[in-house]
């Protein structure tokens, strides 16, 4: 093998791969249900140097088992003697064992296998030490206990409606495909979204209502559903177990079909997001099936897919994204911290299979390697696809075998979370200063194609749990020197409580009522230490929801993929904390009594109850609190016009930018053909009253056609309407915390 000088693999001819990877054999595994026979064939990779595997079948698919485990005693009894048998029946007669066929490699078969839908089965591996592991189906599809019995699924069971969506032929459909109108990525705002939390039932079902109020809005173009793998309970996703199995307490598979099948019907782009990093904690049983993890990390298993036996565990992950795409007919995927894969082949081969088999599937990482370019660099070589995989394969192979690292080059997703951005506009917004503002004016010029954000889940959750809102309070209020503890990380947790309470005060109807004496002994019951007056909370209040237009604003308006949070267009102050409970936590619990303080400590919450506080829309609306909602969407709204009209904020180039260190002002210009567009951020504190002076502003005539100030967006009216601005005559106003856009005329 040609290795060249830096380290990657030389572009040549390469060997077909060993193996093909056509359509039909990637839809091989786990189980295919025959439902004309009435059978079914079984198919799963294990340890290539198992004695024998075996299918155990209820049955009928109204037997109901516990744990995986149930029955070993009973089979290991029959095994041990009988490895050689072609059938084995249990002395209970309530499932049938069948050996399956070892194709070599650890592909284990059985065909034409008596089964109907629904139908529980698992996997009966004998090792070459004769150690017996009952597994459930790595490549499970409806599992409806984390830890019991994998089931026979039936993929024909939803007919889709919303076909000229699928066909393409409804215009709003965004594709990989960007010279069709309205196709292109650059048209993507989306809406990112916890199905457990978005209804107070938490299901795919109960969603449509709040599928309704996207697409009523009509802000977002997408929504991205955070992972619905498979796990205990209803949670953020990202511990998923069964990586092709849908949770059933959130509906399973054919309410999940359901959901995006109405989505489509309303307008709206589906993301999925799916974990391939790691395996959660809880429900694993991947480690006794074959070689599918390299270990333990900080998150659950890690996947094997450099060493050892790797190849189909690759395959399984690839299969993965690729059953998202063609069984729930998502629009694009999501992949969750990519760079935790610790595999750029992996992460190629996925690429380059999606795109192959579903090429209108757009592909999105969350990688966190500062921009690395080649993430979303596409391979300048032609290459087929036959000789793309068996260029990855060899490249594994080297690593895997001969432990001689070489690099696949570029990778090819279609977009990336921008992290570098988001981390500056969010200091930019939270610590606003001159050092801030310069790092922010790079990431603006350099990154237009990545997916720009103020917040995702992570900088909610993973930090207090509490919005942007609250967050600038407690900056705004210095809550952090006006709570004790016995710790910086205490502090912080205390402080981020008492701006919860203190934001939905000021939305409340009870600020404006109380009296001091009310008022402070209101604050000591939260926790503060010493007394804020009434209208220092409500002027952090209103710097925040400034805060808010501005930050939404900027994302908006620079060329490419926007996102944001749930009910970030309204101004929602629900809590996103991070909540899970596992399938032994009760009896842990039980068992430990300092289970949940460790939690809290960490925390400074307990995780299992921490859902309720997570519900959208938990903050009662009343008419003072409505009027604040309505303003920040309407914003929002005007925005998304805008967008739609003019190309230029779409996919204009940034001709120039300018920061104003003084003033803490940013400028980006955007031009496409007779298009061209100004946009003054005021990162600042100063009112700039007909006296905004921006050096380099362009020649021509401006005309001001948005202002986050307007009275309409519940702003002070701080705006330039019927004026032209010309760079001669400028006198631009500008409130602080305000976005002003201003177009060529």
């Amino acid at each position: 093998m040609k290795i060249t000088s830096d380290y990657s693999i030389s572009r040549q001819n390469y060997a077909a791969p060993s193996f093909k990877r056509n359509w039909s054999e990637h839809i091989s595994w786990g189980v295919n249900y025959l439902k004309k026979e009435g059978k079914a064939d079984f198919k799963m990779f294990s340890f290539p140097d198992a004695k024998n595997v075996f299918v155990e079948i209820a049955n009928s698919a109204s037997e109901k088992f516990g744990h995986i485990k149930d029955r070993t005693l009973k089979i290991i009894g029959v095994l041990g003697s009988a490895f050689t048998l072609k059938e084995i029946l249990p002395e209970d007669e309530k499932t049938r064992i069948y050996p399956m066929e070892n194709k070599g490699d650890g592909i284990f078969e059985a065909k034409g296998i008596q089964a109907s839908e629904n139908t529980p089965y698992r996997f009966i591996v004998v090792k070459d030490d004769t150690t017996v592991n009952v597994v459930k189906d790595p490549y499970t599809k409806q599992q409806p206990d984390i830890n019991g019995w994998s089931e026979v699924y039936d993929p024909d069971n939803y007919k889709w409606v919303n076909t000229d969506w699928l066909t393409g032929k409804d215009s709003r459909r965004i594709t990989r495909k960007p010279n069709e109108p309205f196709r292109g990525l650059e048209n993507l705002i989306i809406e990112e979204i916890n199905i457990p939390t978005v209804t107070k039932e938490g299901t795919f079902e109960s969603a449509k209502k709040y599928i309704d109020k996207i697409a009523e809005k009509g802000i977002a173009t997408a929504i991205e559903i955070m992972p619905v793998e498979n796990t205990y309970s209803p949670q953020w996703g990202y511990d998923g177990v069964d990586k092709m199995a849908v949770n059933e307490k959130l509906g399973g598979p054919v309410q999940l079909k359901s959901l995006i099948d109405y989505a489509h019907g309303k307008g709206l782009n589906v993301i999925m997001d799916m974990v391939p990093n790691h395996i959660g904690p809880d429900g694993d049983s991947l480690t006794k099936a074959g070689p599918y993890e390299s270990g333990a990390g900080e998150f659950g298993g890690e996947l094997n897919y450099e060493g050892i036996d790797n190849r189909y565990v690759r395959d399984w992950m690839t299969n993965a994204a690729l059953w998202w795409a063609n069984e729930f007919k998502v629009d694009g995927i999501r992949f969750d911290m990519t760079k935790h894969c610790k595999s750029d082949y992996f992460l190629k081969q996925i690429v380059a299979e999606v795109n192959e088999h579903n090429p209108d599937v757009f592909l999105i990482a969350e990688d966190g390697r500062e921009n690395f370019d080649k993430v979303t660099q596409y391979n300048r070589f032609e290459m087929t696809h036959d000789n793309e995989l068996a260029m990855i394969d060899q490249g594994v192979d080297n690593i895997a075998q001969r432990r001689f690292n070489s690099d696949p080059g570029e990778i090819g997703f279609d977009s990336e979370w921008d992290f570098p951005f988001m981390h500056d506009i969010k200091d930019a917004l939270l610590t606003p200063s001159p050092i801030l503002l310069g790092k922010l004016d790079w990431k603006i010029k350099n990154s237009a194609y990545r997916v720009k954000y103020t917040m995702s889940h992570d900088e909610i959750g993973n930090e207090d749990g509490t919005r942007f809102i609250p967050k600038v309070i407690t900056r705004e209020l210095d809550l952090f020197l006006k709570v004790n503890g016995s710790s910086d990380a205490q502090k912080g947790q205390r402080a981020a409580k008492v701006s919860q309470a203190l934001a939905e005060l000021a939305v409340s109807e009870k600020l404006d009522e109380m009296s001091e004496e009310e008022l402070t002994e209101y604050e000591k019951s939260i926790g503060l230490q010493e007394f804020i007056p009434k209208d220092k909370i409500q002027t952090a209040f209103e710097i925040a929801i400034a805060k808010q237009k501005l930050g939404l604003g900027t994302v908006f308006t620079i060329p490419g993929i926007k996102m944001f949070f749930q009910g970030d267009d309204e101004a929602d102050l629900s809590n996103f904390k991070f909540f899970r409970e596992f399938s032994d936590e009760k009896q842990q619990r039980e068992q430990d009594y300092d289970y949940a303080r460790r939690i809290i400590h960490q925390k400074g919450y307990d995780t299992l109850f921490a859902k309720d506080s997570s519900m959208l829309g938990r903050v009662p609306e009343n008419p003072k609190y409505k009027k604040i909602k309505t303003s920040i969407q309407n914003f929002c709204s005007e925005m998304t016009k805008l967008l739609k009209e003019h190309p230029a904020l779409r996919v204009g180039d940034i001709i120039e930018t300018f920061q104003d260190n003084y003033n803490n002002v940013h400028t980006h210009h955007l031009k496409k053909d007779d298009e061209e567009f100004l946009i003054l951020k005021n990162f600042g504190q100063a009112f700039h009253s007909d006296s905004y002076y921006y050096v380099n502003f362009p020649q021509g005539e401006w005309k001001e056609v948005l202002n986050s100030d307007s009275t309409k967006f519940g702003g002070g009216g701080f705006t330039n309407e019927d004026k032209v601005i010309t760079k001669n005559n400028q006198g631009i106003n500008m409130a602080p915390n305000s976005i002003v856009i201003l177009k060529k005329i």
